[in-house]
């Protein structure tokens, strides 16, 4: 089992060789960690205001609401406001560049969540985001481009305690999901706060057992292109009308009336 190879965000810079590299790798891999996307202190920020929509009771070890997808282990909506309906977090410049490559010019935000695994979290199952567009044409399923991206924060530092994420690097070009993963390569995703982390939605992931003795907030949000709608995952964005007027003009293209 490997760790993860980073780039840093300053240097992913279009029409460069570095980002035509990590474009190659992306595509590749189906997957990619950017080291110092966000400052630090504002993923705090986020943080903050991601626990405030958590209920934790400890001593059931469980959450009041959200959805349980494994042992210990929820999805949360997070309502688009402050810190999260800032420029900084959904058009991050760096992640701009990378979408319009993978997604085309033409990709929205389409969801906006938090992946919770408490203490005592299990591993999670291998799986994809989503189905390939055409199962019926399994060959076609490495041929075309993505069609999603998920991007994943997270919100502490994430070591092999607390349940780094697993990945298949090169698995958006496999279907259906072989039996022997498990025994296939694959990477962990984990780092400090600051970092980011996205795949491609057919690539094959897995949340880690969670040992330590904190909950583990991995924020997530995805890009998609403007005409797919994700109709397996419990997290579509929402936008009421307020937070929708505070969006630059030059970024309401991200955001498509629903």
């Amino acid at each position: 089992m490997n760790v993860d190879v980073a780039v840093k965000a300053d240097s992913l810079i279009p029409k460069t060789s570095t980002f035509a590299i990590e474009k190659h790798l992306f595509e590749v891999q189906g997957y990619l960690k950017i080291e110092n996307l966000f400052a630090k202190e504002f993923i705090q920020q986020l943080k903050a205001a991601a626990l405030k929509n958590i209920d934790f009771d400890r001593e059931a070890m469980t959450l009041n609401h959200g959805t349980q997808v494994a042992h210990r282990r929820y999805i949360v909506n997070i309502p688009f406001t402050s810190p999260f309906n800032d420029a900084a977090f959904y058009a991050n410049p760096t992640l701009m560049a990378l979408m319009r490559e993978f997604l085309g010019s033409h990709f929205i935000l389409s969801s906006l969540g938090c992946v919770i695994s408490l203490p005592g979290a299990t591993d999670q199952h291998v799986h994809a985001d989503y189905y390939p567009l055409f199962e019926e044409r399994p060959n076609l399923v490495g041929i075309h481009p993505p069609f999603a991206i998920t991007v994943a924060v997270p919100l502490v530092d994430i070591d092999l305690l607390n349940g780094p994420t697993r990945i298949w690097p090169g698995s958006h070009k496999t279907y259906p999901i072989d039996q022997k993963m498990e025994s296939y390569p694959q990477h962990l995703l984990h780092g400090p706060i600051g970092s980011c982390y996205f795949w491609d939605y057919r690539t094959f992931h897995a949340g880690g057992p969670n040992f330590s003795d904190e909950i583990r907030p991995l924020l997530y949000f995805s890009y998609t292109r403007r005409w797919f709608k994700d109709s397996l995952n419990p997290d579509r964005l929402a936008i009421d009308k307020q937070e929708y007027q505070k969006i630059p003009e030059e970024h309401r293209k991200l955001f498509p009336p629903s």
